[in-house]
């Protein structure tokens, strides 16, 4: 009989651990692929955005505090010409529909340089031109449009998130293909004027956007604007955007950081769980071990055979939890909030299929080298 055969009798002898063993791998790389494959899309994410060369200007100590409207006419009055592109003002409005449960992040920002800011949102020159002439314009996301059923020119009313909770009225003036992330933009301008009604003061504005030329333009940018307001009353924090997500998202805890290391700890949970279940099976298989070697069969190929029974679990185990969500995403990556996408590359399922595999193999090590040195004559007697 041939060491293949016989690993496929051993194995499918108690289907039901077969069946156990492959799940308690293959859920383990499919956590393990897909928080990987998360740190990737995040880190391809950052390096994509820096490409953009925009930068974030807000107050030193903290994201919510506002800064003055009139930062913005002295950052592009300072800066060199040709340096600064456009500079793109943003307060956080956080808005909901009044007597329902539905949110979304809702933001109001220039309407002269929005577009100029964000061009990989796709916004055609009607987009632009309605969301400058109409007072109460709002340019949405095609996701959040399709969840809430809206359509260029329905009507809407907010609640703002803060107090003094303003209400304000909508009109949706464009929403543009490529705006990945259920975001809701309105006028600045607008909100302003809304806030300075309700308070009698303004509304201020929580980041300068600023679209930066050119590298020496972005350094620029990066000391020049903070010594500017350095020692005043508003001192200012320059940050790349890929500094300024990163350290927004942070700020909820290093959730990125704690998923890696918990699909890495689930792996060694599932390195445990296939060496408890070989170790039973060689336990179960004690005699008949020791009947092969008597029969004449070397200890190098039982090492072998129960070498690759490990092996083959975790290969059955890794290409289940490996293969679907590898073909699923491999012609178009799973869309995430705020523009993040999940795309199983290569890379990632061959090194989740390595681990996989060496997983089953260190799983059959020690009981591939207790068969190894198997005592013939007292297993003989268990038998007798």
């Amino acid at each position: 009989m041939t060491t293949g055969r016989l690993v496929f009798k051993n194995l499918s002898r108690n289907k039901m651990r077969l069946t156990l063993t492959v799940l308690s791998i293959a859920l383990p790389m499919f956590v393990f692929t897909v928080t990987r494959s998360l740190v990737d899309g995040i880190e391809r994410f950052f390096d994509e955005s820096d490409s953009n060369m925009r930068v974030a200007v807000h107050q030193k100590l903290t994201y919510t505090t506002s800064l003055p409207l009139r930062i913005r006419d002295e950052i592009e009055s300072m800066a060199p010409e040709g340096y600064i592109t456009a500079v793109c003002r943003t307060s956080w409005f956080g808005g909901r529909i009044p007597n329902a449960q539905a949110t979304f992040p809702s933001m109001a920002v220039d309407r002269d340089t929005f577009h100029i800011m964000y061009p990989e949102y796709g916004m055609t020159e009607a987009d632009v031109e309605a969301f400058q002439k109409e007072r109460r314009g709002a340019v949405v996301g095609p996701e959040l449009a399709n969840r809430m059923n809206w359509a260029v020119g329905d009507q809407l009313t907010l609640v703002g998130g803060l107090p003094p909770f303003p209400e304000m009225d909508f009109v949706i003036a464009a929403i543009p293909k490529d705006l990945d992330s259920p975001w809701f933009y309105f006028g600045l301008d607008y909100y302003n004027e809304v806030w300075e009604r309700e308070t009698g003061s303004s509304r201020g504005v929580n980041n300068f956007w600023l679209k930066c030329s050119s590298p020496a333009a972005r350094e620029w940018a990066l000391s020049a604007i903070d010594k500017r307001f350095e020692n005043t009353e508003y001192e200012t924090r320059t940050e790349m955007e890929s500094t300024f997500i990163s350290s927004f998202i942070r700020s909820g805890g290093d959730w990125v950081g704690l998923a890696w290391t918990i699909g890495r700890l689930i792996v060694v949970v599932a390195a445990m769980v296939a060496f408890n279940t070989m170790s039973m099976a060689f336990r179960e298989r004690t005699r008949e071990i020791a009947v092969m070697r008597a029969l004449g069969f070397p200890s190098g190929r039982i090492t072998r055979m129960v070498l690759f029974e490990g092996l083959l679990l975790g290969l059955i185990g890794g290409l289940i939890g490996v293969g679907p969500m590898f073909a699923a995403t491999a012609g178009q990556p799973l869309s995430l909030p705020m523009g993040l996408e999940i795309q199983i590359a290569v890379g990632t399922a061959t090194m989740a299929m390595g681990v996989s595999v060496l997983c089953g193999l260190l799983a059959a090590l020690v009981p591939s080298l207790q068969a190894a040195r198997l005592a013939i004559a007292p297993a003989l007697r268990k038998v007798a």
